[in-house]
């Protein structure tokens, strides 16, 4: 059905200002991550940190990309924390842009819309430089061809030749047919690259302030030789929809006598090997402007602030920092200059929904320079982080010994590096109260010189015990006879109250528990002091 550029550009326009829901794959979302995330990088999220962070809602707020390409871009970048001021600041600039100039954002958003089919997924098997796999006798298609064509012509001297012309021909539709899904699967993302280069040139004539889209010209010109050849091979798809199959039947004759599958292939897999660096080149440009137009379309809808990056050692500051994948969460403010965060309080009371604020506004600032918070200032920062644990238990192991091994991992990266932020919720839960507290204030105290710890517990003596290298904060409830509340507010020192047994009682306990509970914690109060 045919549809006008402006009835497009509105649709456009509506999704980027208010995204619909919508099935994301994220297993081909992520493709593009999973390629390159091997190559050296300042930092990657690892995956137990893109899961505490919980990456995939978080993705899922932010995308409101056009592009299959733009998706891909999106994810990597989210997991993929920079420490170049520049850059950042010059994406800021571009998320700005596109909020503040709808009709080059709506220009933007036609020259994506190219790449919006599910096969645009598989161009980031490209990227490698070694994407197409060697066939047998691609090499040798042309020689093979020249012969059959000899004894065609011979057999009008040597009439014998038209056996051996009718032998090659057998062998060439053997090697036809049975090579012929392998070279389908292999150029799936080939087909592609006729989508990427004309989006490419439509973003590279809009003339933008986008520093990726301004050296296209070069990778342009180098894929742009692909380009002729990948729209032989999409001719066939064209003919099979056609109502009349002899067009089809015809072009499978000569493509049988003459290899060109397998002619045509090996040329795109040595036109591939040679310019795969073009190829990245434009689709990682088209993926920048679809991310910047996706991150503007947040800002959009949201309150925000762009990061201030001062030098190591600086502190954090937060001013009205919330969690956005937490509707009505309450802001909150924290400055901290040299010492680490100590956080206590009762279950659903907001501590951890504070931490992973704290971890999402340092992870947004140095991946897509936006802050959910009024303002953000910080070094520049490793963020990793132990929460959820229990959902990413290895087959076999024990809660308590997953989570020694995943601190030793973060014990060991700190003694290497520096400059991390660890987020760590309520560590060795799964240890008897005298041991959990020792370990617990060895490795926060080893920890916090060479690094921002924001730790939470409900073990109150480790405040103590972790003084002065640590300043503490609580979250509390309040409780009453009707009912109970929580104001989700971040409130200086330790938490003075205790309330975990009365909530018993207003769930429902009968009461000799209740009422047991309180004289034995008397108890073990007065044997503590």
């Amino acid at each position: 059905m045919w549809t006008s550029t402006s009835q497009k550009l509105a649709t456009l326009d509506a999704e980027w200002r208010q995204p619909t829901p919508r099935f994301r794959n994220f297993p081909l979302i992520a493709r593009y991550h999973s390629v390159v995330q091997n190559e050296p990088a300042y930092h990657r999220l690892d995956q137990q940190t893109w899961t505490d962070l919980n990456g995939d809602e978080l993705f899922t707020l932010f995308d409101g990309t056009v592009s299959k390409v733009g998706q891909q871009c999106l994810y990597h970048r989210l997991r993929s924390p920079q420490n170049d001021a520049e850059a950042l600041r010059e994406f800021d600039e571009a998320a700005t842009f596109f909020v503040e100039q709808p009709k080059p954002r709506g220009q933007v958003q036609l020259a994506l819309n190219r790449l919006t089919s599910t096969e645009a997924y598989y161009i980031t098997d490209l990227l490698s430089g070694n994407a197409l796999p060697a066939l047998p006798w691609t090499a040798a298609a042309p020689a093979m061809v020249l012969l059959l064509l000899a004894t065609v012509v011979g057999g009008f001297w040597q009439p014998g030749l038209w056996l051996l012309s009718g032998g090659l021909f057998l062998v060439h539709t053997l090697l036809h047919f049975m090579y012929r899904p392998q070279i389908a699967v292999g150029i799936r993302p080939v087909l592609q690259l006729g989508s990427l280069y004309r989006a490419g040139r439509d973003l590279a004539k809009l003339t933008l302030p986008l520093a990726p889209l301004q050296r296209l010209t070069a990778p342009l010109a180098r894929l742009g030789s692909i380009v002729n050849k990948v729209a032989f091979l999409q001719v066939e798809g064209q003919l099979q929809g056609d109502l009349s199959m002899l067009p089809w039947l015809i072009l499978q004759y000569i493509k049988t006598v003459l290899l060109l599958d397998f002619i045509v292939y090996h040329s795109c897999r040595q036109q591939v090997e040679q310019h795969a660096s073009a190829i990245r080149a434009v689709f990682e440009a088209v993926g920048y402007a679809d991310c910047a137009v996706a991150v503007a379309g947040f800002r959009a809808r949201h309150p925000h602030c762009a990061p201030q990056f001062e030098p190591n050692g600086a502190g954090l500051r937060l001013v009205s920092a919330y969690n956005p994948l937490v509707p009505g969460c309450v802001p909150n403010d924290l400055t901290v200059t040299e010492a680490s965060i100590l956080l206590t309080g009762s279950n659903m009371s907001g501590k951890t929904t504070f931490m992973r604020a704290i971890g999402l506004n340092a992870l947004l600032a140095q991946t897509i320079a936006t802050c959910p918070a009024k303002a953000y200032t910080a070094p520049f920062w490793r963020v990793v982080s132990s929460i959820n644990l229990a959902d990413n238990l290895p087959e076999g192991k024990s809660y308590y010994f997953a989570e020694a091994e995943a601190v030793l991992g973060f014990v060991q990266a700190a003694e290497n590096e520096g400059g991390y932020l660890f987020i760590l919720d309520e560590l060795f839960k799964g240890t008897n109260t005298v041991e959990r507290i020792a370990a617990t204030q060895a490795v926060l105290a080893y920890l916090q010189p060479r690094s921002l710890v924001v730790a939470s517990t409900h073990d109150g003596e480790l405040g103590a015990l972790l003084h002065p290298a640590f300043t503490e904060y609580h979250f509390s409830e309040t409780v009453t006879e009707a009912d109970w509340y929580f104001d989700y507010l971040l409130k200086p020192g330790p938490l003075t109250t205790r309330n975990a047994i009365r909530l018993l009682a207003r769930a429902g306990y009968p009461d000799a528990i209740v009422q047991n509970a309180l004289a034995l914690s008397r108890t073990l109060d007065a044997a503590g002091a």
